[in-house]
């Protein structure tokens, strides 16, 4: 029999190479892991992009606009959308290209100059890395996207609107989606938000459809009593009101640049509104600078 200290000794040691071999295991699971979670994050960030830009549904299919301009699903076929009357899920390959094709990124400094990354001469990967946390438009160059048409070269074409990255903070923790806006840089497409910790039923049904359905034909820039719009002084944002919109605004000029609240939500849907405004004022100089191109 072996002395009982030579028996704790055995399983001391058996216990510390055994935490040693799970360790090395775990780290190695951990780095194998680590791309293909970016890449899924990155491909949920294209989804996002794409269902503000109204090009990709929250349900997994492509939509396009018809000849009467309503919403209808399409499929990917020879490097396009084209409408379809049935409804195909969109592969993760057809997403990419269709978002590497048609959403091309750019940046904007204080003044609204517009450059390319590379007119910059600054690594895209990096400065997403850096700045995602943050907030773009902290940034001094601050990131957005033009949306360009369904045709086989969009490169060719004049952008139809343009997406910009939102941050801001909700009840719980920092909130992020996208907001794009048609080429007046004033009227919004749509919205999403792609990362939330909001409570589950009320906050975070700023990720639902019904409510960003609210979106679309909302002006970013809040009109005057007389129907006319200063862009260089005027309000701007969004306001997610603690109610109705009709019953809070009516139809007063600022009922254009509010939507309804969430029931139970009112901190989260705060957050939303101080996010929709310090973000867009930060982006004034290139919106002014977008609507003299028109």
């Amino acid at each position: 029999m072996q002395p009982k200290g030579y028996s704790d000794f055995k399983t001391i040691q058996f216990m510390v190479i055994l935490s040693v071999v799970c360790a090395v295991i775990l780290s190695i699971l951990a780095a194998l892991l680590a791309e293909p979670k970016e890449l899924a994050k990155d491909l949920d960030r294209s989804k996002q992009m794409m269902i503000a830009a109204k090009i990709f549904s929250p349900e997994g299919y492509f939509i396009i606009r018809d000849s009467e301009g309503k919403l209808t699903p399409s499929i990917f076929e020879n490097g396009i959308l084209k409408p379809s009357t049935k409804i195909k899920p969109a592969s993760n390959k057809e997403i990419l290209e269709i978002y590497n094709k048609r959403l091309i990124p750019f940046l904007t400094n204080d003044q609204g100059e517009i450059k390319s990354f590379q007119e910059i001469g600054m690594d895209e990967a990096k400065y997403l890395s850096e700045y995602k946390k943050l907030g773009y438009y902290r940034a001094p160059w601050k990131l957005f996207y033009e949306i360009l048409p369904n045709v086989e070269n969009p490169e060719k074409e004049k952008p139809i609107g343009y997406v910009i990255p939102v941050n801001g903070f909700g009840l719980w923790d920092a909130i992020y989606g996208y907001i794009a806006i048609e080429p007046d840089a004033n009227t919004i497409i749509g919205i999403s938000w792609y990362d939330q910790k909001e409570t589950p039923g009320l906050g975070a049904n700023i990720t639902e459809e019904p409510w960003q359905n609210l979106f679309p034909g909302k002006k970013i820039f809040l009109e005057s009593p007389n129907g006319s719009t200063d862009f260089i002084s005027a309000p701007i944002g969004i306001t997610v009101v603690k109610g109705k919109v009709a019953e809070v605004y009516g139809d007063s000029p600022k009922a254009k640049s509010a939507v309804d609240g969430m029931a139970g939500a009112t901190l989260t849907g705060n957050g939303v509104t101080d996010a929709y405004k310090q973000v867009l004022s930060a982006y004034r100089p290139l919106l002014l600078k977008l609507q003299n191109k028109k």
